[in-house]
Formats: C-alpha cells, structure tokens, sequence
C-alpha cells in the first residue's frame, strides 16, 4: 500500500473515531444540560415574579420581536402577573432576560439568563449594582443615565458599557409596552421598542461607548 494512502487510512480512522467519541459526549450531555437550562428558567421565573408559584406560557402577538417568551405567573388560581424573556441586541450578542412585570405594572425584579458581553464591562450587568435597579420600578417607560439618578425612571448605565445598558433596558422597556398593550386594560400605548436594542433606551447615551 503506497504510504500516502496508508496515512490516509490512519488519519480516517482517527477521524472516526474522535467524531464517534464526541457524538457520544455530546449526546450523553445534551439532557442534563437541558435540565439544567430548564431549571434556571424556572427558578428566574420565580425569582422576578415573586409570589407566583405557578407559570402558563402564553402566546405571543405580532409586533414585539424581541420578546420570545411570555409566562403568566399565578398562585392559587390568582394572577400576580407576567414573565417576559427578552432578546435585546448588547454589544457583542443577544442579551436574553427575564423581565417580570406584576399586575399594576411595575417590574419588580430582572434575571439576565445569557449574553457574550465584555468580560469587566457589558459583563457586569448580571450585577447588583446595574440589575438590582429595575427591582420594583414603576415607570411606563425607563431611560438610561450615565449620572447617578435624580427620578424613579432612570437607570444609571455600568461604565463604559453603555452599550450593554442601553439594550437591557431596552429589552424592560419593550415588556412594559407589551404588558400596557396587552395586561394593563388600556389596550396599545406607543409603539414597541426598537429591536435594536439600543436605540429604545435613550437618545442620549453615546452608542459608540463600550
């Protein structure tokens, strides 16, 4: 056999088997991996919806892309509100979150589930310091600033990632427009947000800023 077919041959086996060895592992993970996924997803439901025990997946009207998911939360057969996951575009990819909004409109808590943000900058918006600002908002509509707040509607965006700032609350603020379109009994108050994510949260802020 000429020696270029015999490495050939090797390099095919090789091949093979590492594409069987991966197929397996892949396999043999994708479960746990989808119950583990499965479980963050409800325990952020819980979390940005407090008191509802139980979640219903609601379908979604035409006009809000960057939403792609809605969960009505109950207790004992009472609505305490609703769920949004929304997909607002940060500075490196989709910023997937989860926006909870009671009955009278107010946002009480946010979950960022996954982004691809600057590690040290966008990154940072899983933090307290800039997630722990949306808890129990009540504003039809909120803005990002990049001074310390001076009204209930502001949020101070993470520095230097303004970016990253502007697309979650962009993705909060196209919740609330569905949620006063569709939840609130008032039926449709303005257009939904951008999907862009960025240009819904404010004109203000510099979008060349990371």
């Amino acid at each position: 056999m000429p020696k270029i077919a015999k490495y050939g041959l090797i390099l095919f086996v090789i091949t093979a088997v590492t594409g069987l060895i991966l197929g397996g592992v892949y396999t043999m993970t994708l479960e746990p991996i989808r119950q583990v996924q499965a479980q963050e997803k409800n325990e952020a439901l819980a979390s940005t919806l407090p008191g509802a025990t139980e979640f219903k997946q609601l379908e979604i009207k035409d006009g809000y892309p960057m939403i792609t998911e809605i969960y009505e939360g109950s207790a004992n057969g009472e609505v305490k509100g609703y769920n949004f996951t929304v997909t607002p575009k940060g500075y490196a990819g989709l910023v997937t979150t989860v926006v909870g909004i009671n009955n009278e409109g107010r946002v009480m808590d946010i979950k960022i589930l996954s982004h691809s943000e600057t590690p040290g900058l966008g990154a940072k918006a899983v933090e307290p310091a800039f997630a722990g600002q949306f808890k129990e908002k009540l504003a039809k509509r909120l803005t990002v600033t990049k001074t310390p707040p001076e009204s209930d509607d502001q949020i101070q965006a993470i520095s230097g990632a303004t970016i990253t700032s502007s697309a979650v609350v962009s993705g909060v603020n196209t919740a609330l427009s569905y949620w006063r379109a569709n939840f609130s009994g008032e039926g449709a108050q303005g257009e939904p947000e951008q999907a862009d994510g960025v240009s819904g949260a404010s004109a203000s802020v510099n979008k060349g800023e990371e």
